[in-house]
């Protein structure tokens, strides 16, 4: 019986793979990442870092962290179906989220001793995540059906 419940579970997780569009690998991967984007936003927003929040304050971090979740959570429902312009305006908030971020730590690089080079660093390659999505799926408002 267990055989036959593990071929059953294997054959429906088969048919939702191939449920979806090509190319599915970038797809899933792209859900994943937003997935991470979604985690992060939460964290930040449940246990905002100190030192960007003491810096922002918390309506402001609470709304950096919203913006990162909005995008996010957007991007989870709209890279499958191919809502390219949702998804587009679904990165735009997740830059919004990271530019405040990235603001922020600049003005504590530049007024505090120490660097936050590193942390800008992956600030941005975060944001060229996104970025190149936004290149993929920059031409039409759908993707394109085969």
């Amino acid at each position: 019986m267990g055989t036959r419940l593990g071929m059953t579970l294997r054959a429906r997780i088969r048919r939702a793979w191939e449920s979806i569009t090509e190319p599915r690998h970038l797809k899933a991967t792209y859900f994943v990442i937003y997935g991470v984007a979604l985690a992060t936003g939460f964290a930040t927003l449940l246990r905002p870092p100190q030192s960007i929040e003491g810096a922002l304050g918390t309506p402001l971090t609470a709304m950096w962290a919203a913006f990162v979740i909005m995008g996010a959570f957007g991007g989870m429902l709209t890279v499958f179906p191919g809502w390219w312009f949702a998804e587009r305006i679904s990165i735009v908030m997740v830059w919004t989220g990271a530019a405040i971020y990235f603001g922020v730590v600049l003005i504590l690089h530049v007024a505090q001793s120490g660097s936050r080079l590193t942390q800008m660093g992956w600030i941005a390659l975060g944001a060229a995540v996104f970025f190149v999505r936004w290149l993929l799926i920059r031409k039409y408002t759908f993707e394109p059906r085969r």
